[in-house]
């Protein structure tokens, strides 16, 4: 665990502009003061167990939301209303949904903290049987970085964010940490084990400690149109415990497993309008010697933004 801290205060604390200067014929930075930006987010979150005989009990969230953001300075918001619950039947309960999130972007490094608390879920059997659960309290809170090797040529936020421009085609190995926590509580889950029995839970906790390597690459199709592909892999670090209703508290051993996680860009970045769609998929295999469980985090967000205060340009002198 030491050496992960030291690790993330590395990337994140030492600034490469220190020693090197972008490559302005690779990126450019825009001289805007503000800008507003808008769209919308396909969310899709599961929670699926499993056993080898394939009994399968599963727990899904499918939302649309409208976002609305800004940039003034140095301050940025970003608010999101909800549009539609995409998993529930007209005469269905709808799911509740509170998160907040910070992410600093800058061209070297990416920190982003955040968490969320969604209470009621669709219970699908494997017969195919809904069932919403109102008592199913689901907690997650994230924390990760990235670290942009070559950020002289190379700009993550040009296809993520629109925060600057990429001119050329150009890529960047990307070091990665990941810190993460989820806990579902429940008045009772009926849980099938690889075992053949089944277990009533209440709580079901998991922290993970990830850490990675991957790649980006932005493909300049036009002047202003790109495509970015990215992904990421390293091994997990998992601590995993649950409480049973007649077991009390029982914890898993510590285990590692592989993980990869894929993001995907593409868009159009003009001069003061840029339109971009992005998506990133975090699929999750958390095996244990009796239960097996499947957590999939997919989302997709169209985003158009428009910026403002170009600075005046300088006046001729006579």
């Amino acid at each position: 665990m030491r050496f992960l801290v030291i690790f993330f205060m590395l990337c994140f604390c030492c600034n490469g502009e220190l020693c090197a200067q972008r490559d302005s014929t690779f990126i450019e930075l825009f001289p805007n003061l503000a800008r507003v930006n808008t769209g919308f987010r396909y969310r899709e979150r599961s929670l699926e167990f499993k056993t080898n005989a394939g009994e399968a009990f599963k727990l899904e969230d499918r939302a649309l939301t409208f976002r609305i953001g800004g940039r003034y300075r140095f301050a940025s918001y970003t608010f999101s209303i909800p549009i539609a619950d995409l998993t529930a039947e007209p005469d269905e309960e709808r799911i509740r949904n509170f998160g907040l999130g910070l992410t600093l972007f800058m061209r070297q490094h990416l920190l982003s903290g955040s968490f969320r608390n969604t209470i009621g879920f669709r219970s699908v059997t494997p017969e195919g049987v809904r069932t919403f659960r109102d008592d199913v309290d689901l907690f997650t809170a994230t924390l990760y970085g990235f670290h942009v090797f070559n950020n002289k040529r190379f700009s993550l936020r040009s296809s993520f964010k629109q925060r600057d421009r990429q001119l050329k085609t150009s890529g960047s190995f990307i070091g990665g940490l990941l810190l993460d926590r989820r806990r579902l509580k429940t008045e009772g889950l009926l849980v099938p084990l690889d075992s053949g029995e089944e277990e009533w839970l209440t709580r079901l906790a998991q922290t993970k400690v990830g850490v990675g390597v991957g790649y980006a690459h932005t493909f300049m199709l036009s002047e202003r149109m790109f495509l970015t592909p990215f992904a990421v892999v390293g091994p997990e670090f998992r601590f995993i415990n649950f409480d049973a209703v007649n077991g009390g508290k029982r914890q898993n051993d510590f285990r590692v497993s592989p993980r990869l996680r894929g993001y995907l860009a593409c868009g159009w970045n003009g001069d003061r309008t840029a339109i971009s769609l992005s998506a990133l998929y975090l699929p999750g295999l958390d095996i244990t010697e009796n239960l097996d469980t499947r957590i999939n985090n997919f989302t997709a967000e169209l985003r158009i933004t428009r910026r403002f205060l170009y600075p005046k340009p300088a006046k001729k002198q006579p």
